[in-house]
């Protein structure tokens, strides 16, 4: 996929352990954090180039694209899923049905990353809960909000330390900094995620990217879905 800036990547690798699944043709991506950490700007940055400077709260929408690369089609559906409580039978049928998931906190706000622990403890529950053996799908821990983060702060620098030794070490998924707002390392989040999913898609020079569109989620499938729009800070 061509965007009109590049970004910086985190080539660092995250095994994991089981066997490899088949590369398959369709893909659901599960975009999952607390409110205002900015999940939908990271998806309108990555889908559409662009950052919207407000908020407005997010229930669920759905967004599906449709790539041509080396002689066949893979479909990404991306759900973008509300950050309240008020909906725990939605968030459970979303995880059940997610290939692959993005973890998103706020880099200026610690506690958002308690929420990212709860989801991806709910995610390998989930999907170990009828075959123990399973493989966990891949997750990639997003940072958001890299712009805001002011340099050299000694508690700030050892809290990303312990934090970044317990997803990359203990987990074992990917862990990236970003900013929506900048459009700083936004590919990199779906290269580490497709690459753990075996899927050599976004790097690849041949790949076409033949449409994007927002939908509706299931609730909602007969109409149009709403501009979605995004937290600054």
């Amino acid at each position: 996929m061509h965007r009109s800036r590049s970004d910086a990547t985190n080539d660092k690798k995250h095994g994991q352990s089981g066997p490899v699944p088949p590369v398959k043709d369709r893909y659901r991506i599960i975009v999952m954090g607390a409110a205002k950490v900015g999940k939908t700007c990271i998806i309108n940055r990555f889908l559409y180039e662009r950052f919207v400077a407000k908020h407005k709260a997010t229930v669920e929408n759905l967004h599906q694209g449709e790539y041509f690369v080396n002689d066949a089609t893979i479909t990404l559906d991306i759900l973008d899923t509300t950050g309240t409580y008020a909906f725990p039978a939605m968030r459970k049928l979303s995880i059940a049905k997610g290939d692959a998931f993005l973890l998103i906190y706020s880099l200026e706000d610690a506690e958002s990353f308690a929420e990212v622990k709860e989801l991806r403890q709910q995610i390998v529950d989930s999907k170990s809960a009828n075959v123990p053996s399973k493989r966990i799908p891949p997750i990639v821990i997003v940072g958001n909000k890299l712009d805001l983060i002011k340099d050299n702060v000694e508690e700030e620098a050892a809290f990303k330390e312990s934090l970044q030794n317990l997803v990359s070490t203990e987990w074992m998924h990917g862990y990236i900094e970003v900013s929506a707002k900048e459009d700083i390392n936004i590919n990199a989040i779906f290269k580490e995620l497709l690459r753990q999913a075996k899927v050599q898609l976004l790097s690849s020079p041949a790949i076409v990217r033949k449409r994007w569109q927002s939908l509706p989620a299931s609730a909602m499938k007969n109409k149009k879905a709403s501009e979605d729009i995004c937290q600054v800070s």
